[in-house]
């Protein structure tokens, strides 16, 4: 008997063990729960089958130190740490479900996958991996455009690193030349000048619009009337300024109606890094956490110091965007939105000088006029436009 009460307290202690050691290794938040099925998910897909509850794995939020918004711990368990602010704060952008994948496929990547940082760099600028961070790599954001026709590739190559360089990622080409059919122009012939409330000055002098804003901030400047633009189209301005700080960039954009009835801009920005000399393009919308990406725009192209040629070429649901006539980017977020009207993005403290700005429709293409038809010489300043700079996962 005493034997037998032994074998028992025995196997109940065993079995207590085992229940403990279950519940330590693992435990997954239930707000993260969903986005690590979806990783097994397409890991399965792939012939990737993990067994986590049994091998063990820890995922929760934590007050991580910014910029770091995720961290892989390689411990017994495997420790999945999400910053909780980072977390919170992506709900108020429309690509919040992109960004949240993001960094917990990346941690879950450095865990299962054994994977380890890959900054490697597409043929068109973009970044060839999920996986790429770490510290601060040429100064550039670690954003990566997870969506669209990009998604499918940046979840394959997570799973299989040798995944072969995208159709898209192709770097360059020349603009067609098919413009369509010019339906508006800016007038630079008659002479005109105004200075709004906020200090901000516009003029058309000499067949140069000059505007002056008298914020810090970069800006949307919508111009031109106020239409509604459907299939394909192009526009194109030219123009010059002086980039006096970091932050400072210059750029065209598109103005739209959402989902939601609410006015949305698709923009392709530049700015110029200091530090290595070189310019930078960011499409963004905003709606969006600042910048899809951040690619080099490659030397010789583009120097806005001197007057440069920017354009936006929309075929089918893609947006292209040209520097000096050559592709720099594409992406199709939104694009299928009929256009209400292009726009600038201008720096602050500093003079903008444009000498044309062109807008056109290609063939069953339409143009429909609002019912006010106002043309916007020196519009309402429509928002403001930041350059995302960074966060780490790690």
């Amino acid at each position: 008997m005493r034997h037998l009460n032994l074998l028992v307290k025995g196997c109940m202690l065993i079995m207590l063990c085992f229940s403990c050691k279950k519940e330590d290794t693992y435990q997954v938040e239930a707000e993260l729960d969903p986005y690590l099925q979806m990783f097994l998910q397409e890991g399965a897909k792939r012939g990737f089958n993990f067994n986590v509850e049994e091998n063990g794995l820890l995922m929760k939020f934590a007050d991580l130190q910014a910029p770091t918004i995720g961290l892989c711990t390689y411990s017994e368990p495997l420790l999945v740490q999400i910053d909780r602010t980072y977390w919170q704060e992506v709900t108020k952008y429309e690509n919040c479900e992109d960004l949240r994948q993001n960094v917990v496929f990346h941690e879950l990547a450095h865990g299962l996958l054994n994977r380890d940082h890959d900054n490697g760099i597409l043929a068109n600028g973009e970044w060839k991996s999920l996986m790429c961070g770490g510290d601060t790599y040429l100064e550039r954001s670690w954003q990566v455009n997870f969506r669209g026709e990009r998604r499918q590739y940046y979840l394959d190559e997570l799973f299989n690193p040798s995944m072969p360089q995208p159709e898209w990622a192709n770097y360059g080409g020349s603009f067609s030349g098919e413009k369509g059919s010019l339906y508006y122009e800016l007038n630079l012939k008659d002479a005109k000048t105004k200075t709004d409330e906020d200090g901000n000055t516009f003029t058309i002098s000499d067949g140069l619009y000059t505007v002056y804003l008298n914020s810090e901030s970069n800006t949307i400047l919508p111009i031109g009337k106020e239409e509604q633009v459907t299939g394909d189209c192009y526009f194109e301005t030219t123009l010059y300024t002086h980039m006096l700080n970091k932050n400072a960039c210059i750029g065209v954009g598109v103005e739209y109606t959402d989902a939601h009835n609410q006015k949305a801009y698709n923009s392709f920005l530049i700015s110029k890094n200091y530090t290595y000399n070189e310019y930078r393009a960011y499409p963004a919308n905003t709606k969006c956490q600042p910048n899809f990406a951040e690619v080099s725009i490659r030397y010789g192209i583009c120097d806005v110091n001197n007057e440069t040629k920017l354009s936006i070429e929309r075929t089918g649901n893609e947006y292209y965007f040209y520097i000096n006539d050559q592709l720099i980017y594409r992406h199709d977020y939104d694009a299928d939105k009929p256009i209400n009207r292009f726009n600038l993005i201008i720096p602050g403290k500093t003079e903008t000088y444009v000498t044309s700005f062109k807008c056109y429709k290609r063939t069953g293409a339409s143009v429909k006029s609002s019912p006010v038809n106002k043309v916007f010489f020196w519009s309402e300043i429509a928002g403001t436009v930041q350059i995302y700079r960074n966060v780490e996962i790690k």
